[in-house]
């Protein structure tokens, strides 16, 4: 019984590069979010998810709405079925496939990731192959007003793997300026993201497997992103905001299905 988590892992990942490169050859850029994404994304700590048990639930991509026709005969030629109730009620920002042999359950979110705070994604699919940047996972995981463990599961293993820096640094990199252009224009992304940073490093003590020095690494990287963070300008919107602060809701409500990764 043990084997099957770690069985049905590694089918999920074989099938996500296998669908991104696919779509690739056929002009359609489709790039991995989600907890697949975060073990693509941190090859030296593996082992981490491992003793996390850290199991993955379906598969997740990032796509462009200019695509969407493309998208949906992609998958439609791949054996999936589309859930055309979702299509269109998210006026083709949110495309949900299943695979009737596999039962394989595929998510493709079109320009943005929209749950809590919105993510874009045009602009951004080219930054990284075969899944979405470093930058765009942590703000995927931190833009979760209702986040829960996995959440800072993969969190933390993604600020030990990826130092902070710039697109000069390399691809890998989390990038701190567009984190804080980001926060320094919405104060409620700014309050979620800042308020789970900052608790990401409670968890620490919960994986022995996690070393000392690692846990050293993960909160001077949390630590100097903060500090970039607050000391970034803000805007006038952000400002006036903030003197509201929680007294009026700062994110778009979802509900626990719908904000699954």
């Amino acid at each position: 019984m043990e084997d099957k988590p770690d069985k049905l892992n590694l089918e999920f990942v074989d099938e996500a590069l296998r669908l991104v490169k696919d779509a690739e050859a056929r002009g359609i850029q489709l790039r991995i979010l989600g907890s697949i994404a975060y073990r693509l994304q941190c090859p030296n700590n593996l082992h981490l998810f491992q003793d996390m048990a850290r199991v993955l639930t379906d598969v997740d991509f990032a796509g462009l709405k200019s695509q969407n026709q493309e998208v949906r005969e992609f998958f439609l030629s791949e054996g999936y079925q589309p859930d055309e109730g979702v299509y269109m009620a998210s006026e083709g920002s949110r495309h949900i496939y299943l695979h009737p042999e596999t039962n394989l359950n595929v998510d493709v979110f079109a320009n943005e990731l929209y749950f809590c705070h919105r993510i874009p994604f045009e602009g951004r699919l080219d930054i990284d192959y075969p899944t979405i940047s470093t930058t765009d996972l942590l703000l995927e995981k931190m833009q979760i007003v209702e986040i829960n463990l996995k959440d800072f599961k993969d969190t933390l293993v993604l600020m030990l793997e990826h130092p902070l820096g710039s697109p000069a640094d390399g691809n890998k990199h989390i990038d701190v300026r567009y984190i804080c252009d980001m926060m320094a224009h919405d104060w409620g992304f700014y309050y979620t993201f800042t308020t789970n940073l900052r608790r990401v490093e409670d968890y620490i003590a919960e994986f022995p497997s996690i070393t000392a020095a690692e846990g050293d690494t993960i909160r001077g990287r949390i630590k100097d992103l903060l500090d970039a963070i607050e000391a970034a300008p803000k805007s006038m919107k952000w400002k006036l905001r903030a003197k509201i602060g929680t007294r009026r809701i700062w994110y778009q409500e979802v509900t626990e299905k719908s904000a699954q990764f």
